[in-house]
């Protein structure tokens, strides 16, 4: 048997598909198929100048910012000098930029990162007069320990991993003489990274929630801003977006683009509000709009802060209006100006007089003139009207959404708008309405400190992000029982396996969880009627012997342990097994119940039929097996207050569903 290493399988797509001998072939191939691509915003760039100008397509619209470019800039990273990396590096690291957004469509912070982890690579290649053909694992780890030195653990791991894939894309289009397969061999997953570890039940950490879980002063604190800060004061907009957030655990990028409207109440009196589920990660993939059905104890106050988001959004909602209908900026206050601006004009209508300064862009462009009788400066209307032109971008003017019926939402549509902030941040364009940027809202972040110290009288809060209400919303949901799926349903995801990331209950405290439901009587199973009349410490011994492990198996939960054994049932949990135990009046999970019980009585009748034929022995043995599914399911049915149920009328109702 050979003993020889197998080499890590590359988890990258060649970009090209006839790899040559002549490495200096390919590395050609690869640039020039690069030049060739026609990206959406590329239209301006000049592919030998160091910083590249994007002024459309996903990675502006990923920038979080109401911008009209994003500069790309291919320069070593700050910490190594920021000089142009230049020579073949530079060509390489535009080319695969290039090639691998048009692959994949990375999101702006990845292909940023990719750009840092190709500078420290450049750099130190060209710091030891290493080509491209002569790379080896040796120069990636010399940038690999120079990214630790530089770096948190969390984003240096992140930077080691586009190092791996840097390499990769050598290996993939033949671009070296040596095979790199390169992984960083002191790259290791920092703590923070969600790693799994297991805790002992007695450690008094297992009740302590993960960091993405807020703790509940951030809400206390939420709460008191949202009563105690003035309608008018400037930062009341952002309290009621967070209190939003709150509520409802959305993306940002799901209520940023929230649709305006009133609360609704479907026919069977449950009350909702229609949103375009959307992951900044999948840029314009369309989503047709869904119902985000609303917690009962929230909707009070989503109603006011509706109301009230929608009386401070007034005025921007009214210049969106017009934007639309004019195609531009709102030029009606323009009507009444006089012919001349001077400073005192401009400081009527709240524009800096700065812009008839003398390194003003209206005076270089030829729109600030001198007066010949006082000597000042003044603009014309076209000159302040091409000033207030500038941060216009026409994108702003398409349908933000396209639902499923054809119906078009536009910027005045939707319900959370701002005026675009002037640069110097101290005044605001009324002739330009914006849609709320992720970057406004981490400017407030900064902050909220204040906030807190004037209103809340606390010197400050724990940090948080606006998707940490998601995962400890999640995480609530999880630990009072809501199944995966229904989860899945309401967070607007599409794999159930996403859901798990968000849920942040250790499974220790979920078996901890169990333990307590099975003393007090509120879960049901083999289980909780072998500890019914045992006194209270052989109880307890009991439970912590037997329960170490809580699996969601749909009817109920599952707590074997499999890290010790296999299951013995083969996952036939209901089928009376002595580790499946169930929750009483889990209305939840009653559906699934249905579904099953339904599915196994129809099954007995098969079994029944059979039973005529000469494999009686089989037909006997199945029929035990399901009459214990059907005694469970039942039992769980009248637990969850199911007297009758007829399975044949079941499956027919949802058959015509």
């Amino acid at each position: 048997m050979s003993t020889e290493k197998v080499p890590r399988k590359s988890k990258v797509i060649p970009f090209l598909t006839n790899l040559q001998i002549d490495r200096q072939v390919n590395f050609n191939n690869l640039v020039a198929k690069a030049k060739l691509l026609k990206l959406d915003g590329f239209e301006l760039i000049e592919w030998n100048e160091e910083l590249w100008e994007i002024t459309g397509g996903r990675l502006l619209q990923q920038s979080g910012r109401n911008s009209l470019s994003v500069a790309i800039n291919f320069s070593y990273p700050p910490k190594l000098g920021e000089e142009r990396i230049g020579s073949d590096w530079e060509q390489l690291t535009k080319a695969l930029f290039v090639l691998r957004l048009h692959a994949k469509q990375q999101g702006l912070s990845n292909q940023r990162s990719f750009l840092t982890v190709a500078g420290y690579i450049g750099y130190f290649a060209n710091q030891y007069n290493v080509s491209i053909y002569d790379i080896s694992r040796e120069d990636l780890d010399r940038a690999c320990n120079r990214i630790s030195k530089d770096y948190s653990e969390s984003f240096a791991y992140s930077l080691h991993k586009l190092v791996a894939e840097f390499a990769g894309h050598l290996d993939a289009n033949g671009l070296c003489k040596n095979l790199l397969n390169y992984k960083y061999s002191k790259q290791k997953r920092p703590a923070s990274a969600n790693a799994i570890g297991t805790k002992r039940l007695d450690d008094p950490n297992t009740l302590i929630t993960n960091e993405k879980v807020l703790a509940p002063v951030v809400f206390k604190v939420l709460g008191q801003l949202y009563q105690n800060v003035p309608k008018d004061h400037k930062y009341r907009f952002y309290i009621l977006l967070l209190t939003f957030f709150a509520c409802t655990g959305r993306r940002f990028s799901e209520l940023s683009l929230l649709p305006n409207q009133e609360i609704q109440i479907d026919k069977d009196g449950v009350a909702y509000l229609e949103y375009f589920p959307r992951k900044v990660s999948r840029g314009n993939t369309f989503t047709p709009k869904r119902k985000l059905y609303l917690p009962s104890q929230t909707l009070a106050l989503l109603r006011e802060i509706i109301s009230e988001i929608q009386y401070l959004t007034g005025d921007c909602r009214d210049t969106a209006l017009e934007m639309h209908r004019s195609q531009g900026i709102d030029g009606r206050f323009l009507k009444n100006c006089p012919d001349q601006l001077f400073s005192k004009d401009l400081e009527l209508l709240k524009i800096s007089k700065s812009i008839l300064g003398k390194n003003s862009r209206l005076l270089k462009e030829g729109y600030v003139f001198e007066d010949e009788n006082s000597g000042q400066m003044y603009t014309t209307v076209q000159g302040l009207k091409k000033y207030c032109s500038h941060n216009f971008n026409p994108q702003s003017l398409r349908a933000v959404h396209i639902d499923q019926f054809g119906k078009s939402y536009f910027l005045h549509d939707l319900m959370f708008l701002r005026y675009y902030t002037m640069s110097s941040g101290k005044s605001v364009a009324s002739w330009l309405t914006v849609e709320c940027s992720h970057s406004m809202l981490t400017t407030f972040l900064r902050y909220i400190d204040d906030l807190v110290a004037e209103y809340v009288g606390l010197e400050d809060i724990p940090e948080f992000t606006t998707h940490d209400f998601r995962h400890t919303l999640n995480t609530m949901w999880d630990e009072g029982g809501l199944s995966d799926l229904l989860q899945t349903e309401w967070f607007g995801r599409s794999d159930p396996n996403d859901t798990k990331a968000y849920q942040h209950t250790s499974p220790e405290k979920k078996a901890l969880m169990i333990r307590e439901q099975l003393k007090n009587g509120e879960a049901k199973g083999i289980l909780a009627d072998q500890i019914f009349n045992l006194p209270i410490n052989v109880q307890d011994a009991v439970l912590a012997a037997r329960v170490q492990a809580v699996h969601d198996v749909g009817t109920g939960l599952c707590i074997h342990n499999f890290s010790q054994l296999p299951c013995e049932r083969h996952l036939q949990c209901s089928a009376d097994c002595k580790d499946y135990v169930w929750i009483k009046d889990d209305k939840q999970r009653l559906d699934e119940q249905k579904r099953i019980l339904a599915i196994t009585v129809q099954a007995q009748e098969t079994v029944h039929q059979q039973m005529q034929s000469t494999r009686i022995k089989k037909s006997v043995d199945w029929e035990l097996h399901n009459k214990k599914k059907i005694n469970v399911l039942t039992e769980q049915l009248q637990d969850n207050g199911v007297v009758e149920f007829d399975p044949k009328a079941y499956l027919e109702e949802i058959s015509n569903a």
